[in-house]
């Protein structure tokens, strides 16, 4: 499954979990490595804009499984595992 449809939103949602529903203070470091290769490792400053670090897409594409993990300010982590049919597996 290409994760390129949506990503944007998908990661928006993604954050706004993080700092609402799990008390993660930003800034925020991102890290996003997908079955295929792809990577983007960011930041998301005080101001909760994207910061792209690094990024590398395999064939211009995010595939599914996706593995990400999420640090905050106040050391609190979230790990999740997209697997290939969409499903999310939180793992903290």
């Amino acid at each position: 499954m290409n994760m390129n449809d949506g990503f944007e939103e998908f990661l928006a949602t993604i954050i706004d979990q993080c700092l609402y529903e799990h008390d993660m203070q930003l800034p925020l470091a991102f890290r996003a490595v997908a079955d295929n290769g792809s990577v983007l490792v960011a930041n998301f400053n005080e101001g909760a804009e994207l910061v792209v670090l690094i990024k590398h897409c395999d064939n211009n594409a995010f595939m599914l499984p996706m593995k990400i993990t999420v640090v905050s300010q106040n050391n609190k982590t979230a790990r999740l595992v997209i697997e290939h049919n969409g499903n999310i597996d939180r793992v903290h």
